[in-house]
């Protein structure tokens, strides 16, 4: 599919005028002239629009020369079909090479040898829940199951939206997430006794200590944190600013940009968590662009990274609430929960977690800790029991309590409701009394 020409108009809103940009494209299906379009909200004028029109264009066709194409005679098995597809999304740059590699290796090790061999264009609803069956029998979890499910799904919905395919064969079965994940945290006497043998065993000026702290403090990734340069550190400001982080793909370790858009993000250093880069900083004395958990310019690998706190955390037996051993992650769904229980502002968790939205700091972390659920209950209840003497005691003990004149007009207001209620009920029985004799006239 090939995209004909660009077009850009101001849209007038009650917020303000906007630019727009529209492609012109040729349906495969019914071969007739259809648009898309996007907004430009950062296109000051006409001219500005239209440069950013043009390169969007460019990039859409460029992406559209890239992408697989198939007609419903070519017999290519799922195997092919999907494989170039992957190598598509990466050529596009849709996905990063670690995404390309896991999810290669995903569908080589859980799909390939079920679905593998089948044409691409006749796989039936039996075959895909045969595949279910057997991915369970090997005793793979639902959750597993449904990432393995999301690999092939897209690739049956990118045909379908090209016009190749008709349906989806895989929206004829029903697979679910269905599973409850149990989010790590550690108790209040668990986070005292980490961070006490976290000093214990590294010296205040390591680039392991600050980088565990990043974990514990800051909750980065530990992409993130073997990513960070000294250039993100701004001891100015107060901030730590997330621009960069290390992929792992089948090839070895890049740099590379952070997980999705939103994992771009600046926020306030802590006071502890500052203290500890400064003196990191003070005794290295770094130039902009070197790795703050590294040597100089050389980065440290995630897997080194992970295999010096597995050994740490072993040594010192140190495990979470449910008992299982940390890991770098588990620092951060700790800082998360550790927000909520704090009542911090789900906005604000959300920004600095790097997450995609607030729903999915909600969803993910709201209940993973009995603590904050006790703290709200706490406050539902306070709520409630002062609503509650108000409504009942009808006592004025605030500080803005109302005059004796204002008191008589409030307990009036209040008497006169009951009598409106009473009225009202007597009203809606007579009503309905007269129209059950009504029905019962007609019926004799």
């Amino acid at each position: 599919m090939k995209y004909g020409s660009y077009s850009v108009r101001l849209l007038k809103r009650t917020q303000g005028s906007i630019w727009q940009a529209r492609l012109k494209y040729k349906d495969p299906i019914t071969n007739k002239w259809k648009e898309t379009s996007k907004m430009l909200p950062e296109a000051k004028g006409k001219r500005e629009a239209n440069k950013m029109a043009l390169e969007w264009f460019n990039s859409m066709n460029e992406a559209a020369s890239l992408a697989p194409e198939a007609s419903k005679e070519d017999d290519r098995t799922i195997s092919e079909v999907v494989k170039t597809y992957l190598d598509y999304q990466l050529n596009a740059g849709e996905i990063e090479q670690s995404t390309h590699d896991k999810h290669v290796d995903n569908f080589e090790r859980n799909i390939e040898p079920y679905l593998g061999d089948i044409s691409f264009y006749h796989l039936d609803r039996t075959s895909i829940i045969k595949w279910h069956t057997e991915l369970s029998k090997k005793g793979c979890s639902q959750r597993y199951i449904y990432s393995n499910y999301l690999i092939i799904a897209k690739v049956y919905n990118y045909y379908v939206e090209i016009g190749e395919l008709a349906r989806n064969p895989f929206n004829q079965v029903k697979i679910t997430k269905n599973y409850s994940p149990k989010i790590t945290h550690l108790t209040t006497k668990q986070m005292e006794h980490f961070l006490s043998c976290v000093y214990a065993e590294f010296d205040g000026k390591s680039k392991m200590l600050v980088g565990i702290l990043l974990a514990y403090y800051a909750g980065l990734r530990r992409q993130e944190i073997c990513g960070l340069r000294w250039r993100d550190v701004n001891f100015t400001t107060h901030t730590l600013s997330i621009t960069s982080a290390i992929g792992i793909s089948n090839k070895g370790t890049y740099t590379k940009n952070p997980k999705n858009k939103s994992s771009v993000r600046t926020f306030p250093l802590i006071p502890q968590l500052e203290t500890a880069l400064k003196e990191r900083y003070n005794e290295i004395k770094p130039e902009g662009n070197w790795f703050v958990v590294g040597n100089k310019t050389e980065y440290m690998s995630p897997f080194t990274f992970s295999t010096y706190f597995r050994d740490f955390v072993i040594a010192y037996n140190l495990t979470d609430a449910y008992g299982n051993r940390i890991t770098p992650h588990a620092l951060r769904h700790n800082m998360a929960s550790v927000g909520v229980r704090s009542s911090m502002d789900i906005a604000s968790l959300s920004k600095m977690m790097g997450h995609a939205s607030r729903a999915m700091t909600l969803d993910t972390y709201a209940d993973a800790n009995k603590d904050a659920l006790i703290v709200a209950a706490d406050k539902l209840s306070n709520t409630f029991k002062t609503e509650g003497d108000f409504l009942e005691t009808n006592e004025y003990d605030r500080d803005d309590a109302p005059s004796q004149e204002n008191k008589e007009i409030i307990d009036e207001q209040f008497r006169l409701r009951g009598i409106i209620s009473k009225r009202t009920t007597t009203l809606l029985e007579s009503q309905a009394l007269s129209k059950g004799l009504k029905i019962a006239q007609k019926a004799k």
